[in-house]
């Protein structure tokens, strides 16, 4: 078959479905990912196909990273304002790239925008999500749980799901009556994006001791897989870095990854007045946010990169912002954690950890200061059943295949498809 993997977003999403199509592609399926053109030749290296998007994402977070501070209404907003043009050429790109696809690979808010395409191409989906976003009455994800007095959580539960749905359709709607309008094809309603998705296939490539049990709701082609390993054996740590961690006690590292900032002096002076109040070492991320000082600490090292699965383990705890990818890294490394959500499903990751005993309860970022920050690295590094939690849900991960039980899955899926 040919399967095409749709990508819109960052380094997290890119790389668990990057390893699955190398396992697909070794299988003998022909696999293409669509991507920003940023990822073209880290993909290429894999021996993968590629089709570059025009636009990028990841760029227009970054000049428009005044959005972090605005309420989740308020991003909403202009992202439905100022995202249509975007999404439109990503969907009429797409439909290029997909002209002679059987399958494509995305994630939710992918198919969302997609959903026209694949009924003009006729092509069938498969969804790789990072955290579990198929309905079920027993959690919720992305929306925050029921209050303890609501009647009926488990009703909410269930509902928060179709929530959800109901705003990726509607910041999506211009976009997707461009795409519709140049095809020449009825639009799709938010009935049949309801329907889309309560059929299509849908693996959550997160361990199934970090989400468990499966909610006995899903149906069969609703599975928990494990995590999607990409890892960096060849990477060479830069001689200060390693100067750094071996002239003292093991460090706390910060940072919020792919998350930009609208105030990163501000930001970093919070993170510097913790780190001071704490008494511990931290190294700290540059990252998306551009947090630096020039006249950093001596218990301070800001960091440009370096793989997780190489720094996370040498270090006394983390804090970071939630993506899945990172907190799957963390929790891979078995070192307690304090999530500092941003949006999308950070705040169930948050409450996730906090609820498997290996972290503090997650820091909103909107209320970070230095006192609260301050508090969460003591926790971390004083309390001993989270750091022996963490390795032992660490031990669990390491026992797991997430990549044989997606591959399992995904070929039953692409059987039936082909029949």
């Amino acid at each position: 078959m040919h399967i095409t993997i749709f990508v819109y977003g960052t380094w997290g999403d890119i790389r668990p479905h990057v390893v699955l199509g190398r396992a697909l592609q070794e299988n003998g399926h022909e696999v293409q990912v669509v991507a920003a053109q940023t990822y073209e030749t880290w993909v290429r290296e894999r021996g993968l196909g590629f089709y570059p998007l025009s636009l990028d994402m990841n760029i227009f977070a970054k000049e428009n990273a005044e959005i972090m501070e605005k309420s989740i209404f308020q991003q909403l907003r202009m992202i439905r304002q100022e995202m249509p043009t975007v999404f439109t050429q990503m969907g009429l790109e797409t439909l290029e790239a997909t002209r002679n696809s059987d399958v494509l690979i995305t994630v939710e808010f992918g198919l969302g925008l997609l959903i026209d395409i694949l009924r003009v191409n006729d092509i069938k989906p498969i969804l790789i999500n990072p955290a579990p976003l198929n309905p079920t009455k027993e959690f919720t994800t992305a929306m925050p749980p029921a209050p303890n007095w609501f009647p009926f959580p488990k009703w909410y539960n269930r509902a928060s799901y179709t929530i959800l749905r109901r705003i990726t359709w509607s910041v999506l709607g211009k976009a997707r009556s461009n795409i519709a309008k140049q095809l020449g094809v009825p639009k799709s309603t938010f009935k049949d994006y309801q329907a889309l998705l309560d059929k299509t296939p849908a693996l959550t490539s997160v361990s199934k001791s970090v989400v468990q049990p499966r909610p006995d709701d899903w149906a069969e082609h609703f599975q928990i897989t494990g995590y999607l390993i990409d890892d960096d054996p060849e990477w060479t740590p830069p001689q200060p870095l390693v100067d750094f961690l071996n002239t003292g006690e093991p460090p706390v590292y910060i940072g919020f990854g792919s998350m930009p900032d609208g105030n990163p002096e501000t930001t970093t002076q919070i993170i510097l007045d913790a780190v001071k109040q704490s008494g511990k070492r931290a190294i700290i991320l540059k990252g998306w946010a551009g947090l630096d000082a020039d006249d950093a600490p001596d218990n301070v090292y800001f960091l440009d990169y370096a793989p997780h699965s190489w720094l996370f383990p040498k270090m006394a705890a983390v804090i970071h912002h939630g993506g899945s990818g990172t907190t799957a890294s963390g929790l891979r490394a078995g070192v307690p954690t304090t999530i500092v959500p941003h949006n999308g499903d950070q705040p169930y990751w948050g409450r996730r950890l906090q609820e498997l005993g290996v972290g503090t309860a997650p820091i909103p970022r909107k209320k970070l200061n230095s006192d609260n920050l301050s508090e969460a690295i003591n926790i971390l590094t004083s309390e001993s059943t989270l750091r022996a939690n963490a390795q032992a849900l660490s031990k669990k991960i390491e026992a797991e295949d997430g990549l044989t039980e997606a591959m399992y899955w995904t070929q039953k899926f692409l059987a039936k498809i082909d029949t």
